[in-house]
């Protein structure tokens, strides 16, 4: 009822075709509004998505890197624990070796060399 009325009051003032003409423009008008908040929010949803994936890709980049950092760090302390073991295991045959050497002293007796190693201690 109201749509007849405005579209007669239309007709009387601007003339029929005038008022198709501006109906398909104002249709028009809606239309490329839409699809500019369609595409805006396509465009946004895109954004979105494209800035969590490089988010996520810088985010495993650093984890990786934090991984090869500790990997280093872990290969360095083991090949450090291997080394000192190789000369505790050294030190402990030269100390077996000397131990042996003072228990093979059987006459109870000091003799100059082992007099003169005992002083350079």
């Amino acid at each position: 009822m109201i749509w007849m009325a405005v579209s007669t009051y239309i007709e009387k003032t601007i003339g029929r075709r005038r008022a198709k003409i501006a109906l398909a423009v104002l249709a028009l008008a809606i239309g490329l509004y839409g699809f500019h908040v369609l595409d805006k929010n396509a465009a946004v949803k895109a954004a979105k998505e494209g800035l969590v994936s490089r988010v996520e890709l810088s985010a495993a980049k650093a984890e990786l890197k934090v991984l090869k950092d500790r990997a280093a760090a872990l290969e360095a302390a083991n090949f450090q624990f291997q080394r000192q073991l190789q000369e505790a295991e050294a030190l402990q045959t030269r100390q077996a070796l000397e131990l042996e050497d003072y228990e093979s002293t059987v006459d109870a007796v000091v003799g100059p060399a082992l007099l003169e190693q005992l002083r350079n201690r």
